[in-house]
């Protein structure tokens, strides 16, 4: 805000019918320390104003029964009012009002709804204006009066002038201004002291002399045709005079009055002439009208403010306002720029401004041109006057241009952008010493109003930033940059409408990456990231031009392709290819951080034509057969076929009736028996089974992978543990069973279990068994999956006085370095060998090999699937010690396990 230049004391009237309006603008100005008054109609309004003159009104036109512009009227029309500015006030001014308007005496029009700065700014500059005026006329009035008094004493004086020429000689040379008379050809006939000075000599010298005399015939000729003027009109005649005194070289604006005088006769004596000094007041009056330039030039740049959408049209429109409305010679807007310090020019207007374009200014105070009124300007942060500028040595490097489009004087004032100092607003005035302490007021307000403007573009700017981030956060997964599932869905619904009217076939594609979990685990997440952003880039670089790839999520990828053949047996195999051609890229290695990976996906295709599906049902129907293609082996690719839907539905229901199935008892353990070489029973293999309430016995083929999938394994082998231990303690007190051994299967998840051996351990104690008789069956798998948590964890286990036996011993990559590592007291031989002894020379080879592995390391060896009495007797002679299939029983429930038991002691006894 430029800084107050009228008492805030001034008297303002306030007349609006409407109360909002009235509070508004009655509270802004109030605030502003003005005295307010106000008036709700113009019959009021005008009882007020004349009784108390104000010293201006704000006056709203559409008013009931009186409205504005009789109000106006009728103040203009009464000599209390007549001179009291009056500001129009309407929400949509029209031109026909505003002519109206200022035909009754209106100086100004204000818009509804208020804008605060514009109300202040017009209220008080034309209360400034109005006290300049009425101080004007006042000075005209007292001069006026002064001047023709000093015409009335002259008049008399000469009608006296035989009688009291000392008196009048006395009077003249006590009046300040300039006095002297002519004869009607131009001859002087006297004139008092100042008149002297003018022309630097006494009267005597000038009496009987004409101004050819003395001044220059130009200026002789001027003042010769001034008194011809005054002779010829017979009436005083007014002109504005500069005059130079010869005494002191003086020089200043004189307003000159020439009246012809005449005798008691008549007769035309001559001319008299009085010249009175109005430099200062000529000064003030420009200043006034400089003052008026620049308040238009602020409203025109507060116009700008609020019209301008960007910096650009900013900035153009403050350099224009400047000139036109401002009286300015030349503007600009000048950048800095960030890597060379230069400041460039973005705008410009006026004399000169083309050349602008290639002007030399820096803020840089090492480089030539840093230390002009711009730079210092810019790196002091403050605004640099500079009154003449052809004489300022600052200037020296733009002299010429100075010179070229007549700049005389500069402000150069900083311009900020959110705190930080990014610019200059640069004037140039063809005036010196143009800048008063008024106008830097108004200049200086005006710059903190642009870059408080500059502040709200940027974060303007910012607030579309963020927006577009919002919206692309919204539609674009922030990983990999695809778009997302909410984007897919809509371009998947797209595609399904264009398909409605093309003959072309089109396919979805749902991507899922093989042991993703795995990578993550193991190497963290960092890396899982880097490998779904390469997956991505590389499954971008196998489509089309037009084609789809979106991330629904995790390691989850959607490809759609649009406009396949119109055959569909052409687009599958199309599809196919395309997606044969994703396969292939997914499964070259990967450079994540210097470590090598290699990762497959699998993937399930749909195709659609005709909009026969929703987007959703494509979605479910590709989910589907990429299950399915991870259940055959994963790295390949199946399209969808309604089995796989059926098949999915049984296998989702069988899941639910097996979350179920702990909570309501549906398991059962099953026992089969290991004998050893004289098929004396040593122990049992515990097995468990789910007796389903509506299908019955259900395979653990059929549900143990399932209870994998699902993580049920962990739950359920913790119950086949918990059931096992307690019928150990049964078996405990019973002379038929006490000594017996059970072997319990552990699942790779179950067994990794930070807790596992806590939970061995209470089990043991709150059953207080044998611990020998607890024998835990583990895979290989499980043992290299974790080697360093499985060793731990088997010796703390092995402590506590619990056997392992390797189970499926050969299938895996079996090692011996684990074999003397790890506490294994069995290895358990895989009944696929067994099955083919004397059959497959290879197998047996491995048979023999692997008992006589184990007997040489002190391990136990137990087949297991011996169905026939030559595999039995053939594992005898290479050294088998135990044995487990159907040769020696099923797996039976506990209570024909049990009389299984009986039979056998009682048949040892015998």
């Amino acid at each position: 805000m430029c800084n107050r230049i009228i008492n805030n004391k001034s008297n303002i009237l306030i007349v609006d019918d409407t109360v909002a309006s009235l509070k508004l603008a009655s509270d802004i100005l109030t605030a502003e320390g003005y005295q307010v008054r106000s008036a709700i109609t113009g019959e009021l309004a005008l009882e007020s104003a004349v009784e108390h003159p104000p010293d201006l009104v704000l006056l709203d036109i559409l008013m009931p029964r009186m409205n504005g512009f009789e109000v106006c009227e009728k103040l203009k029309a009464h000599s209390n009012t007549r001179n009291v500015p009056v500001i129009f006030v309407s929400a949509l001014p029209d031109t026909k009002d505003k002519v109206r308007g200022f035909a009754l005496g209106a100086v100004d029009f204000l818009t509804k709804p208020y804008q605060r700065e514009e109300l202040l700014a017009r209220v008080q500059t034309h209360l400034e204006v109005n006290r300049l005026r009425n101080h004007l006329e006042d000075m005209v009035k007292e001069r006026s009066a002064e001047l023709n008094a000093s015409e009335a004493l002259l008049k008399s004086s000469l009608e006296r002038l035989t009688q009291a020429n000392a008196q009048l000689r006395t009077l003249l040379n006590t009046i300040p201004d300039l006095v002297w008379l002519k004869d009607p050809d131009g001859v002087f006939l006297a004139c008092n002291l100042q008149f002297e000075r003018l022309l630097g000599t006494k009267e005597a010298n000038i009496i009987g002399k004409t101004d050819y005399d003395f001044l220059e015939q130009k200026q002789a000729d001027f003042f010769r045709e001034n008194d011809r003027k005054a002779i010829l009109s017979a009436k005083v005649v007014s002109n504005e005079e500069w005059i130079t005194f010869a005494e002191n070289g003086y020089c200043g604006l004189f307003e000159a009055l020439k009246t012809p005088m005449y005798d008691n006769t008549g007769k035309l004596i001559g001319v008299l002439g009085i010249a009175r000094d109005i430099t200062e007041r000529h000064a003030a009056e420009a200043k006034i009208q400089r003052h008026m330039r620049l308040y238009a030039a602020v409203n025109d740049c507060n116009k700008a403010i609020v019209h301008s959408t960007n910096e650009t049209e900013l900035f153009l429109k403050i350099c224009k306002a400047a000139v036109l409305s401002g009286g300015m010679k030349t503007a600009w807007v000048g950048l800095i720029d960030p890597q060379t310090c230069m400041v460039l020019p973005v705008a410009s207007f006026g004399d000169g401004a083309d050349q602008l374009q290639n002007i030399q200014v820096s803020a840089d105070a090492d480089n030539p041109y840093g230390n002009g009124p711009c730079g210092v300007s810019i790196r002091e942060q403050q605004p640099y006057w500079c009154l003449d500028y052809i004489n300022d040595p600052a200037t020296v490097p733009w002299h010429a241009l100075s010179s070229e489009f007549g700049w005389s004087a500069s402000a150069s004032l900083p311009l900020s952008r959110d705190g930080q100092v990014v610019g200059a607003f640069i004037l140039y005035s063809e005036k010196p010493n143009a800048f008063d302490d008024d106008t830097r007021d108004l200049l200086e307000g005006m710059a903190q109003d642009i870059s408080f403007t500059l502040d709200n573009f940027s974060r303007e700017i910012a607030r579309h930033k963020a927006e577009d981030e919002i919206a692309r956060l919204a539609f674009y997964d922030p990983l990999t940059g695809l778009p997302n599932r909410r984007l897919l869905l809509d371009r998947l619904q797209q595609s399904l409408v264009d398909s409605e009217r093309h003959p072309d076939y089109g396919a979805v594609m749902f991507i899922d990456l093989d042991n993703f979990k795995a990578l993550n685990d193991t190497k963290g997440h960092s890396l899982g990231d880097l490998l779904l952003q390469e997956v991505a880039s590389r499954i971008q670089g196998c489509l089309r031009i037009g084609d789809t790839v979106a991330r629904l999520g995790g390691d989850e990828f959607v490809v759609i392709l649009d406009h396949l053949s119109d055959d569909i047996t052409t687009a599958g195999v199309q599809a196919e290819a395309i997606g044969n051609k994703i396969l292939d890229a997914i499964s070259r290695s990967y450079e994540l951080q210097e470590y090598e990976h290699y990762c497959s996906a699998s993937m399930g295709i749909e195709l659609f034509h005709n909009n026969n599906n929703s987007a959703g049902e494509l979605l479910k129907y590709t989910d589907i057969a990429m299950y399915q293609a991870k259940r055959n082996g994963r790295n390949s690719l199946l399209f969808f076929d309604p089995a796989m839907e059926s098949a999915l539905e049984a296998h989702m229901v069988l899941e639910k009736d097996l979350r179920s199935a702990l909570a309501e008892n549906q398991f059962e353990l099953y026992y089969q028996l290991q004998v050893d070489k004289d098929r004396k029973i040593v122990g049992s293999e515990a097995l468990i089974r789910w007796h389903h309430p509506q299908r019955g016995l259900v395979s653990p083929i059929e549900f143990i992978p399932l209870a994998e999938e699902t993580g049920l394994i962990i739950p359920i082998g913790k119950w086949v543990l918990e059931a096992a231990c307690a019928q150990l303690k049964k078996w405990k007190n019973s002379p038929f069973t006490h000594s017996l051994q059970v072997a319990v299967n552990v699942s790779a998840s179950q067994f990794h279990q930070h807790d596992f051996v806590d939970q061995v351990r209470e089990v043991l104690n709150r059953y207080q068994l044998n611990s020998e008789q607890l024998k835990l069956e583990l895979t290989e798998s499980l043992i290299l999956k974790d080697i360093e948590d499985t060793i731990v964890k088997m010796h703390q286990l092995r402590e506590l006085g619990v056997s392992f036996s390797l189970d499926d011993f050969g299938t895996g990559n079996s090692s011996l370095y684990y074999l003397s590592k790890l506490p294994i007291h069995q290895l358990k031989i895989d009944q696929s060998f067994v099955r083919n002894i004397n059959k497959q020379t290879s197998d047996t080879i491995i048979v023999q090999t692997i008992i006589a592995m184990a007997n040489s390391l002190g391990l136990e060896s137990l087949a297991e699937g011996v169905e026939t009495e030559e595999q039995y007797r053939f594992l005898t002679e290479l050294g088998c010690k135990l044995y487990q299939g159907y040769w020696f029983g099923k797996p039976v429930p506990l209570d024909k396990f049990e009389t299984l038991i009986q039979i056998d002691t009682s048949q040892a006894a015998c």
